[in-house]
């Protein structure tokens, strides 16, 4: 049954966490930016939606409203399968999404997403050819074949499942769909970490860098790396007070002020003792600026050689 869009009432956090569906479309001004947002794996309960909250807050720093789409996939299939009230497989939820992005007709539609969500953002992305995706850490395949070829064995066993009992429409490599989709190619940003997967490695091995220049090669994309980030990059990102600007500035072009962080005792200590063996103030800068410190206060810092 197609969602009607018309009269929705607005979405709110009460309705967002307890809802049973697996698509939420928020009200909708016509005209207006749409994100489509796809939810991350979960094992043990069913998918969160994901950025609703992000969106929200965005919308109170451009004083616009933003269409918003939430999807998530309860079956944790990397989109591949039945998504509740849009399709059984990727062209069926494509159809539906298609619709809905007629009936809303937006400016600009985004879809974004983490991990499996950022390979359904590319996905959907290609396949709705939108303007632009945000993906963070996404994969760059599912084919089984190609997992082992590259030691990508974090969820081979989704994968071993799509292979074996395929859905009736399969995209198990987003370099492949991108090909086909080469004239119509959205602005894509992938944000990764590039911290070596197993902790205390020394080796620079980082699965989530290796799924994004790869997915480079398309072109029209941009790549972000952290270096002090694991697989959980959005994670990071709001450690370090870093994901609203991002956003803000990626979806709605608008430039925010960066987020004041003190520098601990801890850091002090840090800045001091890398100065003392001949570290580049710089290179420090650029280090604190990685972990989320605005610029002032870590050229202040080092500046001051990590003194109170």
């Amino acid at each position: 049954m197609p969602i009607l869009i018309h009269d929705l009432p607005a979405l709110d956090n009460r309705h967002v966490k307890t809802s049973t569906e697996d698509v939420m479309v928020d009200h909708v001004i016509p005209g207006e930016l749409l994100v489509i947002t796809f939810g991350f794996v979960s094992w043990d309960k069913r998918p969160d939606f994901d950025f609703y909250g992000r969106l929200k807050k965005l919308e109170q720093f451009s004083g616009r409203h933003i269409n918003k789409i939430l999807v998530r996939d309860s079956g944790n299939s990397w989109y591949h399968r039945a998504i509740g009230g849009l399709g059984a497989h990727p062209d069926e939820t494509a159809a539906s999404l298609r619709a809905l992005i007629r009936d809303i007709r937006p400016s600009k539609v985004v879809t974004i997403g983490q991990s499996m969500g950022a390979y359904a953002a590319l996905m959907y992305g290609l396949l709705l050819e939108v303007e632009q995706v945000i993906a963070f850490g996404p994969l760059s395949f599912l084919d089984p074949a190609q997992a082992l070829l590259y030691h990508e064995r974090r969820w081979l066993s989704v994968m071993r499942d799509l292979a074996t009992n395929p859905p009736p429409s399969r995209y198990d490599d987003l370099l492949a769909l991108g090909r086909s989709k080469a004239d119509k190619l959205p602005d894509m940003h992938i944000l990764f970490g590039t911290r070596p997967d197993k902790d205390g490695s020394t080796e620079s091995v980082n699965l989530d860098a290796m799924h994004a220049h790869r997915l480079s090669a398309l072109g029209n994309c941009t790549l972000y790396p952290f270096p002090y980030s694991g697989h959980p990059v959005v994670q990071h990102l709001i450690d370090t007070k870093r994901i609203n600007a991002l956003l803000a500035k990626s979806i709605a072009g608008i430039e925010l002020e960066e987020e004041d962080k003190e520098i601990t005792p801890d850091w002090q200590g840090w800045i001091a003792e890398n100065l003392r063996l001949g570290g580049a103030p710089e290179e420090l800068i650029d280090i604190l600026q990685q972990h989320g410190f605005s610029y002032a206060i870590s050229a202040q810092a080092v500046a001051q050689g990590g003194k109170a």
